[in-house]
């Protein structure tokens, strides 16, 4: 159940589903690391008082002038080694929270920290990373999908971009003004939602007064993430035009736990409500697409590089239909926004099977997101020729091996790869049975009737198959299956003539997201199970003879 999703506004979540919020990520938000035993991570103030105790007759004010006054002291190099030590830059290490954040699909992450914890959960969870640091890096595409993680203030590897004492946020804007330009762009088209900072976080008043100076009056919606916040503290922030996303504080519960449940609620909905408003190309996947979150779903997504998609169409989607699968590409799925990180999770979280081949670095990618998912159970087909090589462990995966071309359906690789779709659907096959009545019990009647007939299609195809008729299966409609098992006298005229009126009743549910009455919805399951056992049985008889004639 949800707990803090309800603290959300409903017009940021919009945007989240949408692809239009930016994340600013900010130095609270490091507290949240694990730290060696003995050692204690420092906030902003805490690293201010720390550096102003080193410094002779000095009265501390502020973090910001106590840090420029070491640099002016001892010198800039002295600042960031001071820096580097007091941030546990080399022992802190990322902790739920942070990869919790990380699995958010955000194409793009804004960050004033000078630690590598971000770049090290994205790393954790295969995920590739494009630290950008100097402006030249903006005019860069990167062909590898990717998180384009904007590090503002620089960071420790690059001493000479810190914005850390009062003459570097002075100089900023005028220094970096493509940066600068770059952020607004970003913003005149994106909510920023704003994590780990306080009103007097010197990043969180620069960015704010970047975005007011150069958007004005006609700046989107701006959000701050906040835990047990003060009504005063909410305050401020309004006055700023900013507003508070204040979740509750509860003693049964840390800052990080806070974090950490509310992030997985967010990529909960966000993969929910990308789906439901998702459409596909082909009729079957999107029959599956229209299914509720709480349903089985019979999707199987394909990643595969795009000069191979045509042949998988050909050569490895019949294969998957045969077992009851609905083959879909990402390109087949027209999504809100043009956010293709967040499509291609939400279609691995709502699919079956996942079936990848790994000779490009995107799938690479899109497989790093399935490997490191919490809990990881669906089946899992890995493809790869003999010239891939893989930045991950792979030891606990079967990886079926392919030629460099598909193109002999006769093939040991497709014999191989029919094998593995079998030992998925067996793995899956008793869930799917059990579907329609679990789905009636739960009072989805909409769904119970989309399983039912998924369950009828497949035992339908079986017909085509016996008799040869393999692509002819896998390119006919519903309507066409059952015709053919009803020339077959598979199924009584009677039965045909019922079960096509359910049919119109089903593809206005899954095209048309109509709705079904309880008592039809019964009526339908009941029907169609009867369908789907004497098909079943008309199957077992035909192989159990071996007998068959051709089409005609």
């Amino acid at each position: 159940m949800a707990e803090y999703l309800a603290h959300f506004p409903v017009p940021f979540l919009e945007d989240m589903v949408q692809g239009r919020c930016l994340p600013f990520v900010g130095a609270g938000f490091s507290l949240n690391a694990r730290i060696p035993p003995g050692k204690k991570m420092l906030d902003w103030v805490g690293l201010g008082k720390k550096v102003a105790a080193t410094l002779p007759e000095y009265q501390y004010t502020t973090p910001l002038e106590a840090l420029s006054a070491y640099a002016h002291e001892f010198s800039r190099v002295k600042l960031v080694e001071f820096l580097a030590s007091s941030l546990l830059v080399t022992a802190i290490q990322p902790a739920k929270p942070h990869e919790q954040f990380c699995r958010l699909p955000f194409e793009r992450v804004v960050t004033t920290n000078f630690d590598f914890l971000l770049e090290q959960a994205y790393a954790k969870l295969n995920r590739y990373c494009i630290p950008l640091i100097s402006e030249d890096q903006l005019a860069v595409g990167d062909p590898q999908a990717g998180v384009r993680l904007l590090k503002l203030h620089g960071d420790l590897h690059h001493p000479n971009r810190l914005v850390v004492t009062e003459e570097d946020y002075d100089s900023f804007l005028g220094n970096l003004p493509l940066l600068a330009t770059h952020l607004s762009s970003l913003l005149i088209d994106h909510t920023a939602l704003f994590i780990g900072y306080s009103l007097d976080d010197p990043d969180f008043r620069q960015i704010w007064s970047i975005v007011k100076d150069r958007l004005g009056g006609l700046r989107r919606p701006a959000y701050v993430l906040q835990v047990g916040a003060a009504s005063h503290v909410v305050s401020r922030y309004e006055r700023r035009g900013v507003k508070v996303i204040n979740l509750p504080k509860t003693s049964s519960r840390t800052y990080a736990e806070t974090l950490e449940s509310a992030f997985r609620e967010l990529l909960e909905y966000w993969t929910s409500n990308l789906i439901s408003l998702s459409t596909s190309t082909e009729s079957e996947p999107q029959a599956e697409l229209s299914l509720p979150p709480i349903a089985q779903s019979r999707l199987a997504f394909f990643s595969v590089p795009t000069r191979y998609a045509a042949l998988y169409k050909s050569r490895v989607y019949p294969i998957a239909e045969r077992y009851g699968f609905s083959p879909v590409m990402a390109a087949e799925v027209v999504a809100p926004g043009d956010n293709m990180m967040a499509k291609v999770y939400a279609l691995i979280e709502r699919s079956a099977l996942v079936v990848a081949d790994l000779s490009s670095p995107n799938t690479v990618f899109e497989v790093g997101m399935v490997i490191s998912k919490e809990g990881l159970s669906k089946p899992l087909i890995l493809i790869a020729d003999d010239q891939t090589s893989v930045p991950f462990d792979l030891s606990q995966h079967l990886v079926i091996r392919r030629p460099l071309t598909l193109d002999d359906e006769s093939s040991e690789f497709l014999k191989t790869l029919e094998g593995a779709f079998a030992i998925a659907f067996e793995r899956l096959s008793p869930t799917l049975e059990d579907e329609p009545s679990r789905l009636l019990a739960k009072k989805e009647f909409r769904a119970a009737v989309i399983a039912v007939f998924s369950l009828l299609e497949h035992e339908l195809r079986q017909i085509f198959e016996f008799y040869g008729l393999e692509t002819f299966a896998a390119r006919s409609s519903l309507i066409r299956l059952l015709e053919f098992a009803h020339s077959k006298e598979v199924i009584s005229p009677e039965d045909f003539k019922e079960i096509r009126r359910h049919v119109t009743v089903r593809n206005k549910l899954a095209h048309a997201q109509d709705d079904v009455t309880a008592q039809n919805a019964r009526a339908i399951v009941r029907d169609t199970s009867k369908v789907i056992s004497k098909v079943r049985e008309a199957n077992l008889a035909l192989r159990s003879t071996g007998q068959h004639t051709a089409a005609g």
